[in-house]
């Protein structure tokens, strides 16, 4: 037990702190904080000072990594901005590790290290509080049994504890209903966590997968109540990376009018081919209004399909009933883009819902967010550092070691002009062309740039994210910091390389709630 005076003195120094701190780095004329990346005593981890250091290293084994492997690590501690702004990309002017060490875990569990930098502090738009209220939502989607399996983890990432409710027509195959008892069990599942689910079968035994999902619309309008504002059809495979974000996308729209809400596909092709329609992978937002139209002609529109996709179904029910055209908001994503995705999920764009991470791309999207329970929406947020690293938070490290991120070669001596000869600078509000297929993004995506050659970025992909054990709050409680773990594969002759980000969270912010 930390004694009563120790506990009292923690907000004067707090308060104290804060004081030095602003007037020691100044407030921008934007009212933001100028590089709150420096340091302040009283870290998370215990490093308040560059000097010798010690790591227990133990927590590698299970990752079988070919030793001996470079490795480096750095603890941050997050910083909630003063106006909630997520900047495109934040430059920091201190690094984000020191060079890289060499560990070898068969000779020592432990690395000593002769110089460790202190906890590095980084700017946020917010830290997450409270679980918002999304009572005014229903979602509904369709699926297999075995897929909404594979779900649970992933919804668990922004559905629990929210007061939203889901509705979850499953099937074994096109043939077969799915166990009554595997659906029970998973339906409990589910409320174990924390989310109201209900899953259920068609809502007839013979509904081509179309009908299933535009029975969704119906089914959802006929379960509301009087908190309801909105019925969300979704994929098995839709994600929310905050919900505080899509309910204050949604906040600004009028939801005692009709209101169809969604995004077009990325690719001009499939916009071209089925039309001006909310894409079912990044979510399709119906009003209670509207829903109420595609309710009174539910069966007229649900027995003359003329395609087996819902969401086409969704929009041609609502053109020939209404006069309700598509709202299109670009931040909501069907990802309609085939191959590697790095240069998209590298955009430092916030994505208000993504979709396809389990297709050829295959991302471990509960891992990759994971660091949002520290500071919401930052997942994705891009830090650039000196020595031309640019790390996504979640996501990836990228260097790029011929100068092109900041425009100087290796040699410069900075500020003097004498050195390396200059290289040509990335411009970062556009996005990185890594995909297969030349497609048209110009709607969608643009500004674009072609992609890096592989000599000039070298990158390094989240392999996993842990919960650890943190610091201890004023109020005895320990909270929970999220370890990311980068990491590269090395080629002929060359060394594994992990770098280890431990993200802890702000002094205010009070011990999270973690899914699972």
């Amino acid at each position: 037990m930390i004694p009563r005076k120790s506990l009292l003195a923690v907000p004067f120094l707090t308060i104290l702190l804060g004081v030095v701190f602003v007037a020691r780095y100044g407030l921008q004329s934007e009212g933001r904080l100028h590089n709150v990346q420096g340091w302040m005593p009283g870290s998370h981890s215990g490093k308040d000072s560059i000097g010798p250091c010690n790591e227990q290293l133990d927590w590698l084994e299970p990752y079988l990594f070919n030793y001996p492997i470079n490795y480096a690590s750095r603890d941050i501690v997050v910083v909630p901005s003063v106006n909630g702004e997520r900047p495109s990309v934040t430059t920091v002017d201190k690094p984000l590790f020191n060079d890289f060490h060499k560990i070898d875990l068969s000779k020592s569990k432990t690395a000593e290290f002769a110089k460790c930098l202190p906890d590095l502090r980084l700017e946020v738009p917010r830290i997450p509080l409270l679980a918002s209220d999304a009572s005014n939502m229903i979602f509904g989607l369709q699926t297999t049994i075995k897929r909404l399996k594979e779900t649970v983890k992933h919804l668990g990432r922004w559905l629990p504890h929210s007061n939203a409710r889901l509705y979850a027509i499953v099937i074994e195959t096109e043939e077969t209903a799915a166990n009554d008892e595997e659906m029970k069990a998973l339906e409990k599942e589910f409320q174990d966590l924390g989310m109201n689910v209900t899953v259920m079968h068609p809502v007839r035994a013979t509904d081509s997968f179309a009908q299933r999902y535009f029975s969704l619309v119906n089914l959802m309008y006929e379960h509301r109540d009087n908190r309801t504002e909105w019925v969300v059809c979704i994929d098995d495979d839709t994600f929310f990376p905050s919900m505080h974000n899509l309910l204050g996308m949604l906040s600004v729209y009028d939801t005692t009018k009709p209101q169809y809400i969604g995004s077009l596909s990325e690719d001009w092709w499939a916009v071209n081919h089925y039309g001006l329609m909310g894409f079912g992978g990044a979510g399709v937002f119906i009003s209670t209004p509207l829903a109420k139209t595609v309710h009174e002609h539910n069966d007229e529109c649900k027995e003359n399909l003329r395609t087996t996709a819902g969401d086409i179904s969704v929009m041609d029910c609502i053109y020939r009933f209404t006069d309700t055209k598509l709202t299109h908001v670009p931040a909501l994503h069907q990802v309609d883009i085939p191959g590697d995705l790095t240069g998209f999920y590298e955009s430092g764009r916030e994505f208000t819902s993504l979709h396809h991470w389990k297709n050829d791309f295959k991302l471990e999207m509960d891992k990759l967010h994971m660091v949002a329970d520290i500071c919401d929406s930052c997942f994705l947020q891009r830090y650039q550092f000196p020595n031309e690293y640019l790390l996504t938070n979640g996501f990836s490290i990228a260097h790029y070691p011929q100068g092109h991120l900041t425009g100087k070669k290796p040699g410069r001596v900075l500020g003097t002009g004498v050195g390396g000869a200059s290289a040509d600078r990335i411009d970062l509000n556009q996005m990185e062309e890594t995909w297969a297929d030349k497609i048209n993004v110009l709607h969608s995506l643009a500004p674009t740039r072609d992609k890096m050659p592989t000599e000039l970025k070298v990158g390094y992909k989240l392999l996993d994210s842990i919960y650890v054990d943190g610091a201890w709050n004023q109020l005895n409680q320990r909270k929970r910091a999220v370890r990311q773990i980068y990491f590269k594969e090395g080629g002929e002759g060359e060394r594994d390389t992990v770098i280890a980000l431990t993200w802890h969270p702000a002094a205010s912010q009070p011990v999270p709630t973690f899914p699972g």
